[in-house]
């Protein structure tokens, strides 16, 4: 018989199967967000069709929907990879407790002075297409799902299944551990359209919340953190996109 309440094996997967996890996580949310956006728009029958749709003006609907939907493929496909080895718990989303909540509020506020000392990088490279993003969003549900389902599925992949499958490679090197888990985050920013220093700050970035995810020992804490901070930077950008 076995123990129900034994701790789990600590199995280490392979570093391909890390890099598969994140190379059909980050293409697979690409699919499942452009057939969606298909199913929404309407199928092209052609490929200048396909082009027209892929540069449609999406409204606020259809972006937080194919949005949310590619953001939830990315934790969907890191699990089919990653749940035979690590159970999404072993991988730091335990059981929701208040605490978690303060912690992440402590780890959104040095998140947000991080955002500060980098200049409001957001605000530089990239602003043209998620200001394009921003003015789209009209209902008060759009970007709230976008942030939540953002901060949820990249924290789970990147934060819970890499770094903890990274750390169980290299248990003795967990500043390795942290730092490609956090250059994994910022590639998979890269279609943004981020600069070199942008790159940079992705990187702090993903090393500051992999840092808050360390400490408190759970993923929630991180997940708060960076829905917050989404949640903010489209706040602002929609403020910046109405003249407020």
């Amino acid at each position: 018989m076995t123990d129900a309440t034994a701790p789990e094996v600590a199995l280490r997967p392979s570093g391909w199967r890390l890099f598969f996890m994140l190379f059909c996580s980050y293409f697979g949310a690409q699919v499942v967000a452009a057939l969606a956006l298909m199913l929404l728009a309407g199928f092209p029958t052609s490929l200048a069709g396909i082009r027209a749709v892929a540069g449609i003006a999406q409204s606020g609907t259809q972006l937080a929907i194919t949005s949310s939907l590619g953001e939830i493929s990315i934790f969907a496909i890191a699990w089919l990879f990653m749940h035979r080895r690590m159970t999404v718990r072993a991988a730091g989303l335990d059981r929701p407790r208040i605490r978690y909540l303060g912690d992440g509020v402590v780890l959104f506020l040095f998140v947000l002075l991080a955002s500060i000392v980098f200049g409001l990088l957001l605000h530089t490279g990239d602003v043209r297409s998620q200001l394009t993003v921003a003015q789209d969003l009209h209902g008060w549900w759009e970007g709230p799902l976008i942030a939540i389902s953002a901060g949820f599925a990249e924290e789970v992949t990147f934060r819970g299944y890499l770094l903890t499958g990274l750390r169980r490679m290299w248990p003795n090197a967990t500043w390795l551990a942290v730092l490609l888990s956090s250059v994994g985050f910022a590639l998979a920013h890269v279609a943004w359209g981020l600069q070199p220093l942008q790159f940079v700050f992705y990187v702090a970035l993903g090393v500051l919340l992999a840092i808050g995810v360390l400490r408190t020992h759970s993923v929630w804490p991180a997940i708060v953190a960076h829905a917050g901070w989404d949640a903010l930077a489209f706040l602002l950008l929609v403020a910046k996109t109405k003249g407020i």
